[in-house]
């Protein structure tokens, strides 16, 4: 049997519930709420005006409209702002994130992370704060705090930023805050000295000119289906969520269509992590035909003959392999191979790499990879993965002078 969750769900999924006329039941409802809860009378005065009394610090003070209703408004609108006053940052938090979630500005992945972020950086004494009492000296502390309490990264620090605008800016559009956030957070002028600073370790970011073809060989000698979708990503740069969407249909000629995605979110109900297809890119420029190798196709070859009926191109016992699959395949074969362990996105840094490193042209670059501009690709998938007597020779051989 049915949850009310799960009923609820289920009836609002299939139109059976009109959200419009629940949102006007609700607004009504909390309208009656406030004017049972407003102690004065609201009466009409000789003069043919409305009158009515609202409290005050110092006692009570008169209010007064051309009609009833105006009035009526006047006492919503004031017990209103005494809510909006006593809310938290917790609460406004909430309201902001259901409500991108609900316009579907976001993503139930995005809306995941972003619930990770505050549980990460907003202690509980934080969240209970009244945000109404929130100075813009208090908020400055606050940040500047959490940089270094967390020891955030520049790009951690964004993520942070990206929840701080969103909370004030919602906090203000309901009239809890004066302070206005962009222009409070552009002013704060943050060191660059305050970030903690990530050194990378190329080894560590790539696979290197000599564990390409240990890997690619291992992969070939184990052609199991998962195996094969890590040697497609070493052949293609596919992103895994895109190599884990692929259909047959998706193969066309000597490319690959990638028009779809998996994403995952927990669900609200039950809490377990979903992964799902979603017939869209991560990006715009996401949505591409990746020109492929003779040595890409022999390779869907094997994967078809693995999987002849599937609907996605890697499935096993008819069940499509998701997004852990391929890390862990990645996993184990680093732990055989005996190389650093590298995730599944070092695939695709490797594939940007060799790109650049062979001075393809800069537009198929950004064309392969599904990037806006070239320079996300040297600024982000752009390493060296050359031994050290390499680049000792490359050295040599350009000061022999």
């Amino acid at each position: 049997m049915q949850n009310n969750d799960e009923i609820l769900r289920y009836a609002l999924e299939n139109g059976m519930i009109d959200l419009c006329s629940v949102q006007q039941a609700m607004e009504k409802k909390e309208r009656e709420n406030y004017l049972a809860q407003h102690k004065y009378d609201i009466w009409q005065g000789s003069n043919g005006r409305w009158y009515t009394n609202l409290p005050t610090k110092e006692g009570r003070k008169q209010v007064k409209r051309s009609t009833k209703e105006k009035v009526q408004d006047a006492v919503v609108d004031y017990y209103k702002s005494q809510k909006e006053e006593a809310l938290t940052i917790d609460s406004i938090f909430s309201g902001w994130i259901n409500q991108k979630l609900e316009r579907k500005e976001i993503s139930r992945g995005t809306y995941d992370r972003y619930s990770n972020d505050y549980k990460r950086f907003f202690s509980e004494e934080m969240a209970d704060t009244k945000i109404a009492s929130v100075s813009e000296e208090d908020l400055e502390a606050f940040i500047r705090q959490t940089i270094i309490g967390h020891n955030l990264t520049h790009k951690a620090y964004s993520n942070f930023r990206t929840l701080i605008l969103g909370i004030f800016k919602f906090a203000k559009k309901k009239k809890c805050t004066t302070i206005s956030i962009t222009s409070f957070v552009q002013g704060l002028g943050l060191p660059k000295t305050i970030f903690t600073k990530v050194v990378k370790n190329d080894e560590a970011q790539i696979y290197l000119e000599d564990e390409i073809p240990k890997a690619i060989e291992y992969l070939k000698s184990n052609p199991t289906i998962v195996n094969l979708g890590l040697l497609l990503a070493f052949q293609t740069g596919l992103r895994c969520g895109e190599l884990a969407a692929l259909k047959p249909t998706d193969i066309v000629g000597k490319a690959i269509h990638v028009q779809r995605q998996e994403i995952k979110y927990k669900d609200p109900v039950t809490q377990k992590i979903v992964h799902e297809i979603k017939e869209y890119p991560k990006t715009d420029c996401g949505d591409r035909c990746v020109i492929i190798t003779d040595n890409a196709l022999e390779t869907l070859e094997m994967i078809k003959k693995l999987n002849p009926t599937g609907e996605f191109l890697f499935e096993t016992n008819n069940s499509r392999l998701k997004y852990y699959n391929y890390n862990n395949a990645v996993t184990h074969m680093c732990k055989v191979l005996n190389i650093t362990q590298k995730s599944m996105h070092k695939i695709r840094r490797t594939y940007g790499t060799t790109l650049l490193d062979e001075k393809v042209d800069e537009i198929l670059i950004m064309q392969q990879m599904g990037h806006k501009d070239i320079a996300t690709t040297q600024k982000f998938y752009h390493y060296s993965n050359k031994l050290r007597k390499t680049n000792e020779a490359q050295i040599e051989k350009a000061l022999s002078f």
